[in-house]
């Protein structure tokens, strides 16, 4: 019977070292754990952790081990912060700011960004402006340009005859500008209205047009030669011939204007009906040779020529910035000039 409880003592004795290690382990891990989240080292402190199990086995106390793990965090906290470099550019908001050495790292890491940014939108600029041939044509196309730019005749009553030049739609319910000498007859009236064709409308068979559009005069620029165009319906002939009117069931494609200013050297594409051309839809294109200082027209060396008046000119964007206007050509000079958009107001 002694026997049986001297064993059963031991036994209880064990299990009772047993815990106290167990307690023990599962107080230095929480007190590693607590300490790598206050000094955010976690890769230097898993470690320093085998260190304290070592100093477990060996029967170091607890207080001797948090103090000797308290210097290596100390001598931690002493080593030079990494440095690191991002090749992303993701936005602050959503990641840590990084990890500089000095403040003057992180202004030329900006200053770097800004730069390469910089460099980015002009080689876009670039790539867009110098296009080959077949680009110009894809790019052309995907503007629709030929629904966008239509012939533009007007009719002289009085003097018989007609007027020829070109327009740009600018609004989808039929706005058209022109140049004021497109729609201002010779005789001094102003046409009851003027015809806006488009080439897709065109019949090569019968060398008339399927379809024609009746626009009238809406007003004039003050002191630009300029006018705005309002299309009201649509003529066409009938199965047996006959001319019919119809009301406008379609939504015009049209260019929006240029928000930023015209710079020399930009490139620019002429879009119209000219004479040099049989009045069929042209282009041309070139760059905004030189800008007149106080001055409403811009030259170009595209080629501008007769029935090109009240077109488009387009910059590389596809955008609106003008509408040409004339031309200057004698002793082997040209020049063509252009209207500025932002010297008309739209609104």
């Amino acid at each position: 019977m002694n026997k049986n409880f001297f064993i059963f003592l031991i036994v209880v004795f064990l299990a009772a070292i047993s815990l106290l290690g167990g307690l023990l382990y599962r107080h230095q891990s929480q007190v590693a754990a607590e300490l790598s989240l206050v000094f955010n080292e976690p890769s230097d402190l898993d470690i320093d952790f085998s260190s304290a199990l070592n100093f477990l086995k060996h029967g170091t106390s607890t207080k001797d081990e948090i103090a000797l793990l308290k210097k290596e965090i100390e001598e931690l906290k002493k080593r030079p912060p990494q440095t690191v470099y991002k090749t992303a550019l993701i936005p602050a908001s959503s990641l840590p700011a990084p990890d500089l050495k000095t403040q003057e790292e992180l202004e030329a890491a900006n200053q770097k960004i800004n730069s390469l940014q910089q460099q980015l939108q002009q080689l876009q600029s670039q790539s867009n402006q110098s296009s080959s041939p077949s680009g110009d044509a894809n790019l052309i196309q995907s503007w629709q340009a030929n629904e966008k730019v239509a012939q533009i005749a007007c009719q002289d009553k009085y003097l018989g005859g007609w007027q020829l030049g070109s327009g740009v739609l600018i609004s989808s319910d039929g706005k058209i500008l022109t140049n004021q000498h497109v729609v201002q007859l010779s005789s001094g009236l102003v046409p009851d209205y003027c015809l806006v064709l488009f080439s897709k409308d065109y019949d090569a068979d019968s060398q008339g047009f399927r379809r024609e559009y009746r626009a009238t005069v809406a007003g004039y620029f003050s002191g630009r030669d300029a006018a705005l165009l309002k299309v009201q319906d649509v003529i066409y002939q009938d199965d047996s011939g006959q001319i019919q009117t119809a009301p406008i069931l379609n939504h015009f494609q049209f260019f929006q204007p240029a928000s930023g200013q015209a710079q020399v050297g930009d490139t620019i594409y002429i879009f119209g009906f000219p004479e040099s051309a049989k009045f069929n839809f042209s282009a041309t294109k070139g760059i905004i040779s030189n800008l007149i200082p106080n001055d409403v027209y811009f030259g170009t060396d595209a080629q501008i020529d007769r029935g090109n008046s009240g077109g488009a000119a387009v910059n590389a964007a596809g955008q609106l910035i003008g509408l040409p206007t004339y031309k200057y050509a004698g002793g082997g000079d040209y020049r063509g000039y252009i209207l500025d958009i932002h010297s008309l107001n739209l609104n």
